[in-house]
């Protein structure tokens, strides 16, 4: 994650963003002063400070901001936004905010605009001058500006609204988040939902294009290349944080999701540190 300051300029100023030769990103614009426009997938957003500007669809664009106008820019990539949406059942709500492409006025939401601006001015503060348990700290303050913003949205941002079919997909996510340490078998989802394997199966199929059993499976190996990734447990006690009784059972469940033993894949990581381009780090929209 990575924050600069939009100094008030005399010119009006341009910025490129999730081009071929660029790493992808998430965009967010907080404007204090002055206005602009984005422009991405074919469409455009105009902005007016006070007003906050999210891109989330990782399509190719720029941004104009005119004259005179003053804020905060950020690229947000999918390691901190993983973190900073985390596994609760809430969760669920910011995982469909930040797919989408819209604007927030902060007009009548100074406390809310007052909390953006300071965690983001802490980004910059901390990303100068990082200290131990950096990454925690970035991802908690881009928490609170997920937090701020879908509080400001109403929840207007975070649901679709596209029927029943939505609001079953999004009870799934839920339970599954509540749940998939717990290794509840499909049916106990659909009876939980009310609906039929069979039903639950085609919600999923249809809506995402993988199965309920898939989508748990690789929620829980995410949170498995997660810990890891960052905790100290052998991999016996991390195996039975997950559910697993058995550690033969956990490492034959990851070693089939990820093709590495749980034990390589740890000691690839602590040998490349932080660049690691042969393995499969998680990705946001692995779960989506």
């Amino acid at each position: 994650m990575d924050v600069y300051t939009i100094d008030c300029g005399l010119h009006a100023r341009f910025w490129s963003f999730n081009g071929p030769a660029s790493e992808v990103a998430r965009q967010l614009v907080l404007l204090t002063d002055g206005s602009g426009e984005a422009e991405a997938g074919g469409q455009r957003l105009t902005i007016s400070a006070p007003a906050l500007l999210w891109l989330g669809d990782l399509k190719p664009g720029r941004l104009r901001l005119e004259a005179g106008t003053t804020g905060l820019r950020a690229r947000i990539g999918d390691g901190t936004l993983v973190e900073a949406i985390g596994d609760e059942a809430q969760s669920v709500g910011l995982r469909y905010l930040v797919d989408r492409d819209f604007t927030l006025s902060l007009e009548d939401h100074a406390e809310a605009s007052g909390i953006i601006e300071r965690c983001l001015t802490a980004v910059i503060t901390e990303r100068r001058q990082p200290q131990e348990a950096s990454a925690l700290l970035l991802s908690a303050l881009l928490r609170i500006v997920l937090v701020s913003m879908l509080r400001v949205s109403g929840g207007r941002e975070s649901l679709p609204g596209i029927g029943e079919r939505m609001s079953l997909l999004q009870r799934f996510r839920q339970l599954v988040e509540m749940n998939f340490r717990n290794h509840w078998p499909v049916a106990r989802y659909a009876a939980a939902l009310g609906v039929s394997p069979d039903r639950l199966h085609a919600i999923c199929t249809d809506g995402i294009g993988k199965t309920p059993k898939a989508l748990v499976s690789e929620r829980l190996a995410r949170e498995a290349m997660l810990r890891l990734e960052r905790s100290s447990l052998t991999i016996q006690q991390l195996g039975h944080s997950l559910g697993f009784s058995d550690p033969a059972h956990f490492s034959s469940f990851f070693r089939k999701m990820t093709g590495t033993p749980p034990g390589r894949y740890r000691r690839a990581v602590i040998d490349a540190q932080a660049d690691r381009p042969s393995l499969h780090t998680p990705s946001f929209a692995e779960w989506p």
